[in-house]
């Protein structure tokens, strides 16, 4: 089991926990109250990989193209008018970074 961190004591605890991991319960001062947990998990405090880089560059880069493309009034006014004939996406942003991924071709 992982050590816990505790302001109060707990009769149980729900969840899986790794034993590599910490706890820590956020606790409201006013009733001791859990309002909030973290986990920090050492192994995940590495540096990210080449892979990983790799992914956030992209991610990046479709982000800027979103921006760019919500920049420009005609083309938001086009992205809108699609966006309002479709169902699937809730926003205008998730829209645009949908399309936009779609498009995009995959590098080999």
């Amino acid at each position: 089991m992982a050590k816990l961190k505790m302001a109060t004591p707990f009769d149980s605890n729900k969840g899986k926990y790794a034993a590599t991991d910490e706890i820590y319960f956020k606790v409201r001062k006013f009733d001791d109250q859990v309002i909030g947990v973290r986990l920090k998990n050492p192994v995940t405090n590495e540096p990210p990989s080449e892979a990983q880089q790799t992914v956030q560059a992209k991610f990046a880069n479709m982000v800027e193209q979103v921006n760019t493309a919500l920049a420009d009034s005609g083309q938001k006014a086009l992205l809108t008018k699609e966006w309002k004939a479709q169902k699937r996406c809730k926003t205008l942003r998730g829209y645009v970074f949908s399309k936009l991924t779609k498009t995009q071709t995959p590098n080999p």
